[in-house]
């Protein structure tokens, strides 16, 4: 499962201090500030930052364009050897 996707921009327009106004594909998106983390800006004010996936989803985005940030895998923990053995040396 993903939580969070990095979403490469193109330029960013507008930082209001509460929320950034970017150019994705040639259409503008703005996202609060808040839910953005990692905003990297490079020297012609392209780059990218990572966004919630119900955000990226809400502004249009195809999810499998974006590369993951956080990815929650499902661990089955294997089955735990409930036979104790014990050093003989302890019960003298």
């Amino acid at each position: 499962m993903i939580k969070s996707v990095r979403i490469k921009f193109e330029k960013i327009l507008c930082d209001t201090g509460k929320a950034i106004l970017i150019r994705v594909d040639g259409i503008e998106h703005w996202i609060p500030k808040k839910l953005c983390r990692n905003l990297i800006i490079n020297s012609k004010l392209g780059g990218n930052v990572c966004v919630p996936v119900f955000k990226a989803e809400e502004l249009g985005l195809n999810i499998d364009d974006c590369k993951p940030d956080i990815e929650i895998i499902h661990h089955i923990p294997e089955e735990i050897n409930q036979e104790i053995k014990h050093d003989a040396n302890l019960f003298k």
